[in-house]
């Protein structure tokens, strides 16, 4: 293809190579249309479609958030109430979402399989062309919001699944405060505006606003088409000419984002957000320093601030950071810089403050800048940053996403707003540049001009309200109280006709017609056999080491298993510290900053955290590790070793200063996160209700926290004691006889690894301890966790093994049905909550769970009536397979290196063979419809359990109290 021909309808305006994702870009124009489109040519099998539209909204109604939804619920060719759902049950795909920004919505797919592949681009075009909510008024009832009653003397109510969402995502803290940042920097334009969809804004949404939004920025004048991978491009063109783009004129579409003129001076802003009254205020205030920071069609100022960022915010040897812990303004410092949008902005954030100290920290963090600005910045400093963004730029390792699909969303900082898409997949000259400025004042300069010489800043405190979300709700029944008197009983009447029609639309099932209309791959287009993770079981002296041989790119991936059974029961709180505080403190040799930068420099990252594993098929098993995960180039192994060496046989928990620091921060961290993980939290502590080992990972979550408050509250003492234990502790774990080690690389670097682990395997202890014995009494608390959420995250759990049953393939697929089918139209469709979730596993463990449900008695019934679903479950033959396809897109994710040698050493772990994974394999795709009945008896005994656990809104759980066998505050 040659530059300016055009190839069915599409103009060929460049053609270049982009060396640094391995691809020829093709940039293409839809002549007809007025369609942009952009592919990336490669040998990657996972391919990436995508079609976005730039939306920017005017108002917090978050009807941007709405159509995204809503284009999903059926269209022209696919009349059924959710493709998009039937489409997750019956397809291979390794990508399927859509998601809104704050300035455009994206609608990404991926799979490896080519039919699969052209079946996902067609629904997808369809529905955001074609959609049926245009004429079709339920939708944006179901999808976004509506009045709803059931009977003349109920209360009138709001329900609705982005309205539901909203409550719960604007319930966390860092989320609404991210909003009000947003909102104080751009009072003018759509970045004001909170696209998600404000739950107090929501319901201003009428149905002819909707749909303008749609017609206005649904056009192919307005889009950007994306592909990525291996594959007939012309035979793309033809099709999306042919099915699609020509039926559509060139218009102008009024999409332009505006730019926010530029402030004169400091504006200061107070907002205040909700805390329960058991949380009390003290220390609860954020405060946050804003600036809007150049434009994103320049790669190298964003490159620039990004490493900035890191190396003044994001390390422990960053000095804007110390400066602002050391003054104590708050408990921990954070930092956002958001340049997915055409005015970027940056942020730095006090958590856990007072709104008393925001003059102190806004006087203290422009001197600390000035400073920085006049003396210069450490330039071993920046070179570690900068070294740790090339590593991770060049492994572009983002786990289970696809390649192509993190690509698809870095073009759009620049495509969208005019610019080249390649400008963000090129970085090799970026980073050149970025190494050239550490000869001159480049870094410097960018202090002096987005931060002390931008006059375009806020100085912002959200301060914590304990009555807020208690006025909140009494507004809002106020309001829908004097909405119901002003209705007339007919009126009333057709709202009660409404909810019903809505109801009945929800709880039909799709015709079998209907369903035909989505296609569907075969069984024979699943691939039989397991695929193999590469595992060899070596030895070094006396420690086992497992092998994955894999093409890392000259990478290596290590894990170092410390087994952690010889730690006591009085002891586990101080390992979970230990796993916070290990690589962070001061060592023999040097400071906890010059650690950092040297980790920076020679290492892609280090981790630790505390895993407990358990034996296929036996729930009463119990093997806890602290796992401690780096990766570096094979080349720099000798420094991984090293800088390991010192830091697990030559900490020093001896600073207080420091130490006091860190614990601070990891309780900010908790309280930051709590709504964040509300679901991990539920299924945490479930687990905890049922086994040792549940109850042992458990003593890391929520039992950790009054840990940390306690030994916050009396430091001097609590160090004292922790300086004991570690006494004993350190050479407990970090021994010898405790170590199992993984190492994911090529066979010929493998030597490599071996002699650099040599001096490290030598310096640790070899005393020997013996194993320690657990004696929790075991037994469901049935906890409600309350909160100022404003929905809730409703659980409920048992192990099957326990009640005489055994582990199938077949759960697989049930999880799938009830993800896709029964939880989703019960729990998201018909309850208005986000969404639903469910697991089976290996050791027995079985649980249920609810996210951002505004429910809870009404979603613990739906649980409990899951065993009458599977038990009178039915499917065509088309339908059945089609579930078991939808759920082999899950067990064949691709994996990234790191992630096969991972999941090699964890099946090693947990006693899962090859065979027992193919077991599983096959029978996932031997399951039919009376294999999922066959697990009805399963659930209901599980169900008659009555093991549940509920995080949420403090008035929702002491309205069902009766549920409960404790009600207590999460935190």
């Amino acid at each position: 293809m040659e530059e300016n021909t055009i190839i069915h309808g599409f103009k060929l305006w460049k053609k270049d190579e982009v060396a640094e994702v391995a691809s020829t870009a093709y940039t293409f124009e839809h002549v007809k249309s007025g369609a942009r489109l952009f592919f990336l040519q490669n040998d990657d099998d996972n391919k990436v479609f995508s079609i976005s539209f730039r939306t920017p909204p005017v108002d917090d109604t978050g009807v941007a958030h709405i159509v995204e939804h809503s284009t999903l619920c059926g269209s022209r060719k696919y009349p059924l109430k959710e493709p998009f759902v039937e489409l997750v049950k019956g397809s291979l795909n390794t990508f399927l979402n859509a998601m809104t920004y704050p300035d455009k919505t994206m609608y990404p797919v991926a799979s490896r399989n080519d039919k699969d592949f052209q079946n996902l681009m067609d629904v997808y075009l369809d529905a955001v062309f074609y959609p049926n909510m245009r004429e079709n008024p339920q939708v944006l009832m179901q999808e976004g919001w509506h009045y709803e009653i059931e009977t003349p003397e109920e209360p009138l109510r709001y329900s609705g699944v982005v309205y539901n969402e909203m409550k719960g995502a604007l319930s966390s803290p860092d989320d609404l405060l991210e909003s009000r940042i947003m909102h104080s920097l751009y009072p003018d334009t759509t970045y004001g505006h909170e696209s998600g969809g404000d739950p107090e804004a929501i319901p201003d949404l009428t149905q002819e606003k909707f749909i303008a939004f749609h017609q206005k920025y649904y056009h192919p004048s307005n889009s950007y088409l994306y592909l990525y991978g291996d594959m007939d491009i012309e035979e793309k063109l033809a099709y999306l000419d042919d099915a699609y783009l020509s039926h559509f004129d060139r218009i102008p579409v009024p999409s332009k984002i505006d730019r926010q003129k530029e402030f004169t001076k400091l504006q200061r802003v107070t907002v205040p957000y909700p805390v329960s009254a058991d949380e009390g205020t003290a220390e609860k205030t954020f405060l946050t320093l804003n600036w809007t920071t150049g434009e994103s069609l320049d790669p190298k100022t964003m490159m620039g601030l990004e490493i900035l960022e890191h190396a003044l915010l994001r390390t422990p040897a960053a000095p804007l950071r110390k400066a602002l812990v050391d003054a104590k303004l708050g408990k921990d410092v954070d930092s956002i810089f958001e340049n997915d949008m055409l005015q970027p902005f940056f942020s730095i954030i006090i958590n856990n403050s007072e709104a008393d100290r925001l003059d102190k920290f806004y006087h203290l963090t422009m001197t600390k800048l000035q400073q920085l600005a006049e003396n210069g910045i450490d330039r071993e400093l920046l070179e570690a940053s900068i070294n740790l963004m090339e590593f991770r730029l060049r492994e572009a390792d983002f786990g289970s996403a696809p390649k192509g699909l993190i690509y698809g969303i870095r073009i759009m900082k620049s495509w969208l707003y005019g610019g080249d898409p390649e400008t963000y997949l090129r970085y090799e000259g970026l980073l050149q540049q970025m190494k050239d400025g550490l000869a001159s004042r480049y870094f410097e300069s960018l202090i002096e001009e987005y931060f002390l010489g931008n006059p375009h800043r806020t100085l912002l405190a959200m301060v914590p309200d304990t009555e807020l979300a208690a006025r909140r709700e009494k507004e809002q029944e106020e309001k829908l109280a004097k909405k119901k008197a002003s209705l007339s009983a007919k009126e009333i009447e057709d709202i009660i006709a409404a909810t019903r029609a809505l109801k009945e639309r929800q709880q039909s099932p799709e015709t079998e017609e209907a369903l035909k209309t989505i296609p569907v791959l075969k069984l024979s287009d699943i691939r039989k056999k397991s695929y193999a993770l590469p595992l060899e079981v070596r030895a070094l002296d006396d420690t086992k080491v497992l092998f994955s041989d894999v093409n890392t790119n000259g990478i290596a991936y290590l894990n170092l298993y410390f087994d952690a059974s010889r730690v006591s029961q009085a002891e586990l709180p101080y390992l979970y510290l230990l796993s916070e505080l290990i690589g962070m403190v001061d060592t023999q040799e040097h400071t906890y900053a010059e650690l950092a930068n040297l980790r920076n420099l020679h290492t892609g990252g280090m981790t630790s955290d505390v895993v407990v594993y358990t034996k296929n098929g036996e729930p009463d098993s119990i093997a806890p590790k602290l796992r401690i995960k780096a990766k570096a180039l094979v080349e720099k192994l000798p420094k991984l070793m090293d800088l390991l060496q010192e830091i697990l046989t030559e900490s020093q928990f001896t600073d207080e200063k420091r130490l006091q620091e860190l614990i601070e921060q990891e309780e900010a961290s908790i309280e930051l996160n709590l709504q964040r993980s509300a679901n991990q939290i539920i299924v945490s502590r479930l687990a905890a209700y049922l086994s040792k080992a549940g109850r042992y990972a458990d003593e890391g979550g929520l039992p950790f926290y009054p840990f940390l408050k306690e030994f916050a509250a009396d430091f001097t003492g609590s160090l004292k004691k922790m300086q004991d234990v570690f006494k004993g502790l350190l050479p407990k774990v970090f021994n010898r006889h405790n170590l199992m080690v993984s190492i994911t690389l090529r066979e010929k670097e493998y030597a490599d690894f071996a002699k650099a682990f040599a001096p490290l395997q030598q310096a640790l202890s070899k005393e020997e301890f013996p194993a320690q014995s657990y004696d929790w009494d075991i037994k469901p608390l049935n906890e409600g966790l309350t909160s100022s959420s404003r929905v809730q995250y409703v659980g409920k759990a048992a192990n099957f093994l326990r009640l005489g049953y055994h582990f199938t393939g077949s759960m697989a697929v049930l999880e799938t049905l009830l993800r896709y089918d029964y939880f989703w139209t019960k729990i998201r469709v018909q309850g208005g909550a986000y969404g639903a979730f469910t697991g089976f596993n290996r050791n027995g463990f079985m649980y249920f769970g609810s996210y951002r449900d505004p429910n809870l008695k009404e979603t613990l019934d739906v649980f409990d009536g899951t065993a009458d679903y599977a038990a009178n479950f039915t499917a065509s033959e088309r339908e059945m397979d089609k579930f078991i396809i939808g759920t082999m897109s899950g067990v064949d994710t691709p994996m990234t290196p790191m992630m096969k040698g991972d999941a090699a050493a964890t099946c090693y772990l947990r006693g899962i063979t090859e065979a027992d994974r193919q077991q599983r394999r096959d029978e996932i795709l031997a399951t039919r419809q009376e294999d999922i009945r066959a697990l009805a008896p399963l659930i209901d005994a599980c169900m008659k359990e009555n093991v549940l656990c509920v995080f949420g809104n403090d008035e929702k759980i002491a309205e069902a109290k009766d549920v409960f066998g404790a009600i207590k505050p999460a935190l």
